[in-house]
């Protein structure tokens, strides 16, 4: 009788670490950024354990991560009706993500406040607060007026008719031009928040405007800022699967078709005179967090705007897809480093 006790136990014990082996191998693919593999592995799994709570969670964030959010409910659900502790949270803060994007706010904003007053875990606890207040669920926003129009969901902080029709007949006229270049297709109309105050959206974002969240379709910005930047942000985010993204190519995109009048050249070559220095792209390109903004986003615009009128739009959205400085040179060819020459020579001299 022992001797089959222990030759029990024995199995329960190599049950209990395959289980947890495979729990670990699926977590270290998911937080790898390998979800398509997460995803077939959890199904995979899931055929000899379909009651296993992490591989259901797992496989449910996944699923939105990819933007298959009708999918990802019902494993989430699963979490959230089964668990009390950091994996409901996370499963109530995935679940709010799901029924945003499928434009159910109400549950959205539900499984946010079921997931604060839970309170399981200091991070899920702060992130469903990040969430409410960038989604507009905060309290602040229960008196800005909201306009839906083809596109968007206007949020207006203090804004009035005719200011508001004007803002908004203006934005759709420029979604209708930037989305002429990327012809990309948007999950939902973009939540469009119009600040009035930038002291207000440091206190209740904690952190300065604008601003845009592309996966989730958000902008928050200043009502005076471009009109065509963080849109440009989020249309561009859908153009095409993307798998490498750069701050000299992105940011160089969305200032390209920020839709203003700015003369770019001007303020490149300005800074050079200024600060006595020349610019190499490569350089800026691939170290790009070591610079300033003032002159990233000029120069990055302005290199962007002729990389597309040298090359074509087929090209630029070709080369979109990876936007590093080896894949351009693999997209454009052995010319590429000619273009960059002559680029350098007429912003330095």
């Amino acid at each position: 009788m022992k001797s089959k006790l222990t030759i029990l136990l024995v199995l329960i014990c190599f049950f209990v670490k395959g289980q947890s082996l495979r729990e670990q191998e699926l977590s270290d693919l998911y937080t790898s950024g390998k979800l398509v593999q997460a995803i077939d592995m959890a199904h995979e799994y899931l055929k000899s354990d379909p009651e296993n709570l992490h591989y259901k969670l797992i496989l449910g964030r996944a699923l939105t991560e990819t933007g298959n959010y009708n999918d990802a409910i019902p494993y989430l659900q699963f979490a959230v009706d089964n668990d009390n502790s950091w994996k409901k949270a996370w499963g109530l803060s995935y679940l709010a993500t799901c029924y945003y994007m499928l434009s159910d706010f109400e549950k959205s904003e539900s499984s946010l406040n079921e997931c604060i007053k839970l309170n399981a875990t200091r991070n899920s606890t702060n992130n469903a607060y990040g969430q409410s207040s960038l989604f507009g669920f905060n309290e602040f926003f229960k008196t800005w007026e909201i306009i839906e129009t083809d596109n968007f969901r206007f949020h207006f902080q203090n804004m009035r008719y005719p200011e508001t029709e004007k803002y908004t007949t203006k934005r759709e006229a420029a979604h209708k031009e930037i989305n002429g270049f990327f012809k990309s297709t948007l999950p939902k109309k973009i939540e469009f928040f119009v600040w009035d105050s930038r002291d207000d959206a440091r206190k209740i974002l904690r952190r300065d405007l604008g601003f845009a969240y592309p996966d989730f379709c958000i902008v928050h910005t200043y009502y005076a800022q471009t009109v065509g930047h963080e849109m440009t942000h989020v249309i561009s985010n859908y153009t095409s699967d993307i798998s490498k993204k750069t701050s000299f190519i992105n940011e160089g995109t969305a200032v390209c078709f920020d839709l203003s009048d700015q003369n770019r050249l001007k303020r490149v070559k300005d800074w050079i005179r200024t600060n006595d220095k020349k610019i190499e792209i490569k350089e800026i390109w691939k170290n790009e967090n070591e610079h300033f903004d003032e002159i990233l986003y000029p120069l990055a615009g302005l290199f962007v705007h002729e990389l597309i009128e040298k090359y074509g739009k087929e090209k630029f959205l070709e080369f979109f897809k990876d936007q590093t400085y080896e894949n351009a040179q693999l997209v454009y060819g052995m010319e590429f480093f000619m273009f960059i020459k002559e680029f350098e020579n007429k912003i330095n001299t």
